[in-house]
């Protein structure tokens, strides 16, 4: 799809056409899509909870409260019983295209009902989705190193960003951060080695790799990789390259910031790492896209569930509220207010 194109919105029931398990409480779900279906990374779609008792005791494992009184049954099941009401976001990880097969990939973490439910189901099952929705990242107009930051769930739209980079023509990095090894959404051609403090991209993340973009891993527990959060590796490599790549940052055309060099940042992750580098970015100076993750009720603008403060020169505050689904996800760093 052309860069800045907006494709419509629409309803559709989209077979599980595959599924796959990563690290320690992750599932990958290839959904079928339609072969026009076009979408651009950052974008989402919202996801229909099971409303059939059976398939969501199924679901969560335990029987559900069903002593409630069943009325108002004409108003729908879910007024009358304990399960998922509103729709799950969830970002289009990546397109898969396989002749004229084409797939979407989303990747889904059970935390709740609902998101129990859309990662128990089976091959075959299918899934009433809305989408494409929302906004997308845009690559840089010159040919600046882009890095991708990325922090447990948040990773999802990354594979897609970098696939799209790549596409583009341009140089990536990408930083991905968990708590261990086993809690990252990725796979690993071999473990990668412990490095203290010091910041060593790799290619031994299958899904990165396989597009010839390396990989700085950031551990909290200092099991693999760089022994910290993922912010402070971005940290460290980005000190280190000002005063001169090191051996560990001459590592070939993708992951090599050029003499006096800014690099474009690009993140999504959980609300205190998405601070973090946006801070990092305002320093610096730094362009710096960021995918916010907001509760959204609706996805289209009308529960107002996923409001945000952003800089709003118009304003009297000099803010306004706007709506992560509507205005968003990816926003520009420097327009949030971080309370």
């Amino acid at each position: 799809m052309p860069q800045g194109s907006q494709a419509k919105p629409r309803r559709l029931d989209l077979p599980v056409a595959a599924r796959r398990s990563l690290g320690h409480q992750f599932v990958c779900l290839s959904l079928a899509a339609p072969p026009d279906w076009e979408s651009l990374p950052g974008q989402f779609i919202n996801i229909l909870c099971e409303s059939d008792p059976q398939a969501l005791a199924a679901s969560e494992g335990r029987p559900l409260d069903d002593s409630c009184d069943p009325w108002p049954r004409t108003t729908g099941l879910e007024i009358a019983r304990r399960w998922p009401v509103v729709r799950r976001p969830y970002s289009v990880s990546r397109i898969v295209r396989s002749g004229d097969r084409l797939g979407i990939e989303i990747l889904v973490r059970a935390v709740g009902s609902g998101s129990r439910f859309i990662q128990s189901r089976p091959l075959g099952s299918s899934l009433n989705v809305v989408g494409p929705l929302g906004n997308h990242f845009t690559p840089p107009e010159d040919d600046r190193l882009c890095i991708l930051v990325g922090g447990g769930c948040g990773v999802a739209p990354i594979f897609g960003l970098a696939d799209y980079l790549v596409d583009a023509g341009k140089r990536c990095l990408c930083f991905f951060g968990a708590s261990d090894l086993g809690d990252m959404a990725v796979t690993f051609r071999e473990p990668p080695p412990p490095t203290g403090d010091r910041v060593v991209p790799t290619d031994l993340v299958n899904e990165f790799a396989r597009i010839g973009v390396r990989t700085v891993v950031a551990t909290e527990d200092g099991g693999a990789g760089f022994h910290g959060l993922v912010t402070d590796a971005l940290k460290a490599y980005l000190a280190e390259a000002r005063t001169g790549p090191s051996t560990s940052l001459r590592t070939g055309r993708f992951d090599g910031l050029r003499a006096g060099e800014p690099p474009a940042l690009y993140g999504c992750g959980p609300m205190p790492m998405l601070k973090v580098l946006s801070e990092m970015a305002q320093e610096r100076r730094l362009p710096c896209q960021l995918s916010l993750e907001r509760f959204m009720g609706c996805g289209i603008g009308v529960c107002l569930s996923c409001a945000m403060k952003r800089r709003d020169p118009v304003s009297e505050k000099g803010w306004t509220y706007r709506l992560t689904c509507r205005d968003g996800p990816v926003v520009e760093a420097s327009e949030i207010i971080w309370d």
